[in-house]
């Protein structure tokens, strides 16, 4: 059947099609009977749905991961669509196309693969150098590391989105060690480099984003953490305070322990990587919520929880001035 995608849903239509069960909870309501809460997920996005009617029937007949056929009537619920869901089932393995549920790097991989290599090689002799190419030069972290994730929902959640993430803030640092040249310019790119390279644990992508039994009990700063300390054990005379720096780089990578961080930045290259991590994340969530919201009309999004905030998304092209400038 014809796939409908997420970013083409509209409100008050009936829907059927394909998606990926994400997230899946059987609740209990007011009235005290049961309903389905799912978030279903496909390559354009992920909404929420609900079933109230024989949900426990329903919800005994699929598990978290699984692609579902469903039929469901569009809502708007606080400016968002959702779904309520009239039949579900799951379907079975090759009755769909799995390129319909992963969404991939806007950006050619390779493309993006051959500036990591760049990168690496304009950084300055010595040893943080000498464990980038190491890790670069691994084939069993380099597979993974051009097809894992950034994050589950929130920033570069999509294949490819680490590669294209890390790219992206090594850029960034270098930029900034030009402008702040008291910075260790090796040493901050070499945790540009590694700051979320345990995410090639943290996450599982078979047929939706979701956080492995690792990612899930350990997380990406302690497996990225590992993951450095068995390179550096195979690189002979690496001196053991460079490998204490790289690791607090990737512990306090968060900037603070209500975000995450292991440790608070104790450094000025920590501290910097904290803010050009967090600037390239939050840039790439905001032109999520701005693309999302680019077929609605008025200058705002809908309010975005997470950020707290709607955000402008430009005044109509009548109003932006463009005949004044002409004149």
């Amino acid at each position: 059947m014809p796939k409908t995608f997420i970013s083409e849903l509209q409100p008050n239509s009936e829907i059927a099609s394909l998606f990926a069960a994400s997230e899946k909870q059987l609740k209990t309501a007011r009235n005290g009977n049961a309903y389905l809460d799912l978030k279903l997920a496909d390559k354009t996005g992920e909404v929420s749905a609900k079933m109230w009617e024989k949900a426990e029937e329903a919800s005994a007949l699929f598990q978290t991961g699984e692609i579902v056929y469903l039929r469901a009537r569009t809502e708007l619920y606080k400016d968002k669509i959702q779904l309520n869901i009239s039949e579900i089932m799951p379907v079975p393995p090759g009755a769909y196309d799995p390129a319909d549920f992963l969404p991939v790097c806007p950006q050619d991989r390779e493309v993006l693969f051959e500036r990591l290599e760049k990168l690496v090689a304009g950084m300055g002799e010595g040893h943080f150098r000498r464990l980038c190419e190491a890790v670069l030069a691994d084939p069993g972290i380099m597979t993974r590391f051009k097809t894992a994730p950034a994050a589950k929902s929130m920033h570069h959640a999509y294949i490819g989105g680490l590669l294209e993430h890390t790219v992206s803030v090594m850029t960034l640092a270098y930029r900034i060690c030009n402008h702040y040249p008291v910075l260790d310019r090796n040493q901050l790119i070499a945790g540009a480099f590694f700051h979320d390279i345990g995410k090639i644990e943290e996450f599982v992508y078979e047929t939706h984003i979701d956080y492995s039994d690792a990612g899930r009990l350990v997380g990406h700063m302690v497996l990225g953490t590992r993951l450095i300390e068995e390179v550096i054990g195979r690189l002979e005379g690496f001196p053991a305070q460079a490998s204490l720096l790289v690791k607090h780089l990737i512990l306090s990578h968060h900037g603070e322990t209500q975000f995450g961080a292991v440790r608070l930045p104790a450094s000025r290259e920590a501290f910097a990587l904290h803010l050009v991590d967090d600037l390239d994340a939050k840039m790439n969530s905001i032109d999520r919520i701005l693309a999302a919201a680019s077929g609605s009309k008025g200058c705002w999004t809908g309010f975005e929880t997470i950020f707290g905030r709607h955000f402008f998304r430009g005044f109509p092209h009548e109003d932006n001035g463009a005949e004044d400038a002409k004149e």
